[in-house]
């Protein structure tokens, strides 16, 4: 359809956008428009029903507006909390040490991460300095982001009661917590899929509507706010996908073409930047194993039809449970499908076709074991995930309030007016019953994280308690997984990244001669364990304390429990080498792969 037709059709009173705008659910009061011979035939004005609505519109005004304050202040006490960086940030923080064009290249440590985003972390420490809150104010402007964007997405496509319930599960999630306090990428990446869903919208209520020279500046900001998105997140591209697919077929249904074609070309900028910027990042090495890293993120390497059908309830379950930290994945899916379709009943076919298609995007793309849909991976997918769960219930609830206005259409006034308040209050109630269910855990984990905010490794505060005790002389021994802690924090004790680690007794590097040749001269040896690599054994501080039992003796093993300061424990201990091998060494359990200490 050309522009002419599109202004045929506004001089005819007829929309010119696949999806109209966001139509209230009342009607203006009868008799306050009009000309004077309408008012003098339209009924009263009931005014008491207008102001209970008014009021309603206010409650839920007041509502939305306290929970984005409490989700806000939740989300900033987190970042203000100001933990050490543990291990993965760590990786991150190293590499910002390297220059601008170096970040366009492969990073130590094999991480993954995109350029724009590095750019902008080194812009900052540039300008504030390599303060953790620093390095992580990103991440907490990307979660703000995110929760701003789904009360407004939200209020727009489905209602403003909606809105509430949707910022509330946003403000509930403890993934989204999680990554507002951690130098990653993945809260700029869950803020700029919202983005890129809400120009979508703007673009196709935009294009078309304008005439001459300025009708090409609408392709042109679109080609270049994308290009920009997929710069800065990697996830970008999927959100895109999605949101093209979903409005170039609404496109094609209304016979479009023309602006199919615009929207398609306008488009391709940013996907042939996002895969030269892929194809660059593969280029350079991948940490070992990655692609299996989540379990059930993707299918199993060399999957067919069959094993990939299999795949697919176990990939959600996995979604619902560990992304959402959610229950009831079953009804959590059919909520999700449910919102499809209640997207599309209230004519809102954009926003479900945007929706939907980036959820089909991102599991076609772990499908094909290109990006896993699990854990951290996928928090991108949370809010769009919500926003259609809300939908869903909203739809229930309007269903149920449709039908029993049908049930007591025929009875008498005051008899009406009681059904509709009992069909209305089990539909509510339904609805809020539902919601706890599937959320209740996310809700006391998140709670539980803005209360009491803690790191995810106590390496960083075990290693600063040893600095403040450490002796001139004193060799100061790390955990080999805790290598890139020690190369970021030890400069600022002067302590340097000097680790071990426990090999098998037939290894090459199970020399205790020479290890005790590397110790040198000192009179004492400390041994700093942070994180402990999953799969390790959990008494590794004292297998080591064990193996240096047999040059000196253990004075002392300090644990720094989880309890009290992260999700992790760490731990130092101290052994005094001029006092002779320990008459009662630690006593663990023998375990042939870790009967050695060697250096790392």
């Amino acid at each position: 359809m050309t522009s002419a037709t599109h202004t045929q059709e506004r001089a005819d009173g007829r929309a010119d956008r696949p999806d109209g705008p966001d139509q209230p659910d009342e009607s203006p009061p009868a008799g306050t428009a009009g000309a004077p011979g309408d008012r003098l035939r339209q009924p009263p004005v009931d005014r008491r029903r207008w102001l209970d609505r008014d009021r309603r519109r206010w409650l839920a005004r007041t509502a939305l507006a306290v929970t984005l304050a409490a989700g806000a202040a939740g989300q900033i006490a987190v970042w203000a909390a100001g933990n050490w960086l543990w291990n993965d940030e760590t990786a991150i923080a190293i590499n910002l040490r390297r220059t601008f064009l170096e970040l366009t290249r492969g990073m130590e440590f094999q991480q993954v991460a995109p350029v724009g985003w590095l750019w902008l972390e080194k812009t900052l420490w540039l300008a504030f300095g390599d303060g953790e809150r620093v390095l992580r104010l990103p991440s907490l402007a990307g979660m703000l982001a995110v929760l701003a964007l789904t009360a407004i997405i939200t209020h727009r496509v489905v209602g403003r009661w909606a809105a509430v319930a949707a910022t509330v599960l946003i403000a509930a999630a403890p993934m989204i917590l999680t990554y507002v306090g951690e130098l990653k990428q993945y809260a700029v990446e869950s803020a700029i899929a919202l983005a890129v869903l809400l120009l979508g919208d703007r673009y196709l209520a935009s294009v078309g509507s304008r005439q001459g020279r300025s009708r090409w500046l609408i392709p042109v900001g679109w080609a270049a706010a994308t290009g920009v998105a997929v710069f800065v997140s990697l996830t970008a591209v999927l959100a895109l996908a999605g949101a093209v697919a979903g409005m170039t077929l609404l496109l094609a249904l209304r016979r479009r073409w023309t602006d199919a074609a615009v929207l398609l070309a306008g488009s391709a900028p940013a996907v042939a930047f996002a895969g030269y910027l892929i194809h660059r990042r593969r280029r350079f090495p991948f940490m070992p194993g990655q692609s299996d890293y989540f379990a059930d993120g993707t299918p199993p390497a060399g999957s067919g039809p069959v094993e990939i059908l299999a795949w697919l309830p176990r990939m959600w379950s996995s979604f619902v449970t560990v992304t959402l930290d959610w229950r009831q994945p079953l009804l959590v899916l059919l909520l999700v499908v449910a919102g499809v379709a209640v997207l599309s009943w209230r004519r809102r076919s954009l926003w479900a076709a945007m929706l939907g298609g980036t959820l089909l995007v991102a599991v076609a793309a772990a499908a094909a074991r290109g990006l896993p849909l699990a854990d951290r991976v996928a928090t991108w997918l949370i809010a769009p995930t919500v926003i259609l769960v809300v939908a869903g219930l909203d739809g229930g609830v309007r269903l149920a309030l449709h039908a029993g206005t049908g049930l007591t259409s025929r009875a008498g006034t005051g008899v009406r007016r009681a059904g509709r308040v009992v069909v209305a209050s089990l539909a509510l109630l339904l609805a809020a019953a539902v919601l706890p269910v599937i959320a209740h855990p996310a809700a006391v984990a998140a709670y539980r994280q803005v209360a009491d905010p803690r790191m995810k490794d106590a390496g960083p505060a075990a290693l600063a308690d040893v600095a403040a005790r450490a002796r001139p002389g004193d060799v100061v021994l790390f955990y080999w997984f805790s290598y890139r802690m020690v190369v970021w924090y030890g400069p600022q004790h002067d302590l340097a990244p000097r680790t071990v680690r426990l090999y098998p007794s037939d290894h090459d590097k199970c020399d205790p001669q020479a290890f005790g040749e590397w110790l040198g001269d000192a009179d004492r040896v400390w041994y700093v364990h942070g994180r402990n690599l999953s799969g390790e054994p959990a008494d590794y501080p004292t297998r080591v304390a064990a193996e240096l039992a047999e040059l000196g003796t253990v004075v002392e093993i300090r644990d720094f429990p989880a309890d009290r300061w992260s999700t992790s424990t760490a731990a130092w201990v101290l052994v005094d080498l001029t006092a002779g091998p320990d008459p009662q060494p630690p006593a663990v359990e023998s375990d042939p792969g870790y009967a050695c200490l060697g250096r790392w």
